[in-house]
């Protein structure tokens, strides 16, 4: 009866394993004529027939959970009807229930080109891009850590580690005030949605279908009014199962209805939205049907151009910004909220500056990851005289704070090498 909701629930909180239940409530475009594609292509009456069968052995084996017979059957039924936009959007989901991502977009692409009303295969492109994002992103940190031989124990005085390390236990590891540990604290807020102006309801009392509208719109002071309230009911806020309860109750307490069961949908999303602007194909303003989303999947919904680098997220409710790397997986898993701002934007060129005793000192180009060890090989290595290093470095507020290490104990291992950041001082004294 929610299809729309039903869908959604699947599509931010199941994995890639994602079983293949949708195609027992999606509608069959393909028997609404209005659907059929561009009508100067002959199918005929026997081709579309045989297609619309394939069609549905393919959906069941999908639902065997045969996904690769699944999709040699739903390209089969393709091939008669290349516009059946239902075939389309099954492939699609197979192709993403066995992690074929790439051709997952291709197959969701063509039914949303087909049908561009279709909110369920948009919304499974979207996932379908954002995986493919997490799985790229995958395959190059591994790429790297495989190109980078880590060095044994007692090569470590003589090699310098490419990989990033923690911060030394001096340094205060940043954390948005805001934000915490995502996953441990605000992972309920991706499974759960609360109305706001906008929002359309779908309505049902014991299950009538038979009044005049079941749909009803949130007004923008967040009321639900419906014919059968005393008076406007304060749904703003509330979870579609809150104001199920709240609406039982009323009835209830007015006895108009016997044992009153209401069941609360939602038919159009529209108070929850983020801007995404900058280096993307597809900017402007995004609905998101969730409290909160991955950061990855909004970023790959929107399609980043080539040249994007890093995103900023700023956050509409306290005004702060975040600056994250794309490159980097964790930090793409930071949750977007309604009303926050996402602009992505290319690389920008940061430095660090190294003094005293090194052989080439000056202004040395930073790169994220990079530690006081690599530091000084890019200037050229320390002369004889280098024995400590004194490492200054913005406080925020102005102010400088300095640390002082001994390049013996880092070389030995006994000291962590610490990772510098944009616009560190360093100084190498005897």
């Amino acid at each position: 009866m929610f299809k729309t909701l039903a869908f959604f629930v699947v599509l931010l909180l199941a994995g890639p394993s994602a079983s293949f239940v949708f195609a027992q409530t999606a509608t069959n475009y393909a028997d609404d004529p209005k659907n059929t594609g561009t009508s100067e292509r002959t199918v005929s009456p026997e081709a579309r027939t045989e297609a619309k069968r394939l069609y549905k052995e393919g959906v069941k084996y999908g639902l065997a959970g045969l996904f690769p017979q699944a999709i040699e059957i739903l390209q089969r039924s393709i091939k008669l009807d290349p516009q059946n936009a239902d075939a389309h959007f099954a492939l699609g989901h197979a192709y993403y229930d066995v992690k074929q991502y790439r051709n997952a977009i291709e197959s969701l692409k063509m039914a949303v080109e087909l049908n561009p009303k279709d909110a369920e295969a948009r919304d499974r492109l979207g996932l379908a891009r954002a995986m493919l994002w997490e799985q790229d992103s995958a395959k190059r940190v591994a790429e790297r850590r495989t190109a980078t031989p880590q060095p044994k124990a007692e090569q470590v005085s003589q090699q310098v580690s490419m990989n990033v390390k923690a911060p030394p236990p001096t340094e205060k590891v940043e954390q948005p005030p805001d934000e915490g540990n995502a996953a441990a604290n605000e992972v309920a807020l991706t499974k759960i949605y609360r109305v706001g102006p906008g929002d359309v309801l779908d309505i049902r009392i014991n299950d009538n279908v038979s009044q005049q509208s079941t749909l009803f719109t949130i007004t923008p002071a967040g009321l639900l009014e419906h014919p059968m309230l005393a008076e406007p009911l304060p749904a703003g806020g509330l979870t579609i199962e809150e104001i199920s309860s709240k609406f039982e109750s009323e009835l209830k307490r007015r006895a108009l209805v016997e044992n009153p069961k209401v069941v609360v949908g939602i038919r159009d999303y529209a108070s929850h939205t983020i801007l995404v602007s900058g280096l993307v194909k597809e900017s402007g303003t995004k609905i998101i049907r969730r409290e909160a989303i991955p950061l990855y999947v909004v970023v790959a919904d929107a399609q980043p151009l080539p040249e994007a680098a890093r995103v900023t997220v700023l956050r509409n409710e306290s005004g702060a910004t975040f600056d994250v790397d794309l490159t980097q997986s964790s930090e793409m898993n930071r949750l977007v909220r309604p009303g926050d701002v996402i602009t992505l934007l290319p690389s920008v060129t940061q430095f660090i500056y190294i003094a005293g005793e090194v052989k080439e000192p000056g202004e040395k180009t930073y790169r994220r990851g990079l530690t006081l060890t690599q530091a000084l090989i890019a200037a050229g290595g320390v002369t004889s005289k280098g024995k400590e290093a004194r490492l200054g470095r913005d406080d925020g507020n102005g102010f400088l704070t300095v640390s002082n290490f001994k390049l013996k104990e880092i070389e030995s291992g006994k000291v962590q090498d610490p990772v510098l950041k944009p616009g560190d001082r360093i100084t190498i004294r005897d």
